[in-house]
């Protein structure tokens, strides 16, 4: 990136649709005399007036290389050929200010041409939509507007809503806002595929059909990390995975960690027949209860301890993998009294929270790899 990119273009107005280009300019480095007028220029003139020089500059707040349907090798034919000269994808970044972001799209040449400018206030997460994937009984209401750009900011479309709490998408085709969606509680992250829209919110995530942006599913067990990433997610091509709340046995899948605080095979046998054993005997509680009595060497306080041990502590480091074709409408839970419909994985990961997850580069099924990669990230704390 070069400097009249971080320069010259944040100070001008939104442009919703782009426009400017910025032609790519020789990296040079100053002599020890150039670096030494530079100094005086700088730091002598603050000396005697005791004020310091405003700085011109913005300052970038975060940056990233976003994949998107422009630079996805699958859909453009021109990209195929491996020996081309000058058909190589061109990298998109995303840039965001204190006052806003902008996308640029640079090819091979290093002539950055802006995508998208706007600027009304800090923007805490954004993401470039890729086309949807739909059927015959399935259309895109959103075809003429796309590509879509997702972005949380400060302050919403509708002015009255509290921080980070909508997300608003607007067309990079028209720079017109096409959707925007509301919640009550502050946003931290989006994430997305051809089939959903992932709104992050903290112990909570928030699934959109990629189509319609009507809710499909949402979670609410999630377990609350202390960060960096307040809600760790990984969304791949059909899976999602997040970090749980607690570990259900019924549903505890094969692999993962297990360390001093995980049970074994042998201990969760063990721990089932207890359970049973403790239900056959509240069975005999509510029995004898109807009669008004008692069983021998029973107390009203066992009964109260039974019933709060149900309320079961937070658990960190617990991961579920859920297919987002098949999970159900409405919340995803995962209880002893639910199904394992759309539940792919429910395992234990690290005996830490939880801070950051993936799933590897393709996230893709296939018959040499049929089953994507998934990799885990704790906090030392």
């Amino acid at each position: 990136m070069n400097e009249a990119m971080a320069t010259d273009s944040p100070r001008r107005p939104s442009r919703c649709t782009g426009g400017v280009v910025v032609r790519p300019q020789a990296v040079t480095e100053q002599s020890y005399m150039e670096s030494v007028v530079t100094f005086l220029q700088d730091v002598v003139p603050q000396a005697y007036s005791g004020t310091p020089l405003t700085e011109e500059k913005e300052k970038i707040v975060w940056v990233r290389f976003e994949n998107a349907d422009l630079n996805d090798t699958s859909r453009n034919l021109e990209f195929h050929e491996i020996h081309s000269t000058g058909n190589e994808p061109p990298l998109l970044i995303m840039i965001g200010y204190s006052d806003g972001m902008q996308v640029w799209s640079v090819p091979i040449s290093g002539e950055a041409q802006e995508l998208f400018s706007v600027r009304h206030g800090p923007i805490r997460a954004a993401r470039i939509l890729p086309a949807p994937q739909f059927g015959a009984q399935k259309c895109d209401n959103f075809a003429e507007k796309r590509p879509l750009l997702g972005v949380c900011k400060s302050i919403g479309s509708s002015g009255t809503s509290p921080p980070y709490c909508c997300v608003d998408l607007y067309s990079l085709r028209t720079g017109e806002m096409v959707k925007s969606i509301q919640f009550k509680t502050p946003i931290y992250d989006l994430h997305c595929n051809k089939r959903i829209l992932v709104v992050v919110l903290q112990e909570k995530i928030a699934a959109f059909d990629s189509c319609t942006f009507t809710k499909k599913f949402f979670v609410t067990s999630c377990y609350p990390c202390p960060g960096p990433n307040m809600n760790p997610i990984a969304l791949g091509s059909r899976w999602l995975a997040y970090a749980e709340n607690k570990l259900i046995r019924c549903h505890q899948s094969r692999g993962g960690a297990c360390g001093d605080n995980i049970q074994s095979y042998t201990a969760t046998v063990i721990s089932a027949a207890k359970t049973l054993k403790s239900g056959l005997t509240m069975v005999g509680k509510v029995v004898t209860q109807l009669t008004g009595t008692l069983p021998s060497g029973v107390t009203e306080d066992d009964v109260a301890i039974h019933s709060n041990s149900r309320r079961s502590p937070l658990v960190p480091g617990i991961i579920t993998v859920i297919d987002t074709e098949t999970v159900g409408e409405g919340q995803v839970l995962v209880s002893e009294d639910s199904d394992s419909d759309g539940i792919v994985a429910h395992f234990p990961a690290h005996e830490k929270p939880v801070c950051c997850m993936a799933f590897n580069t393709s996230g893709k099924f296939s018959l040499s790899h049929p089953f994507p990669l998934l990799f885990v990230f704790s906090n030392k704390e």
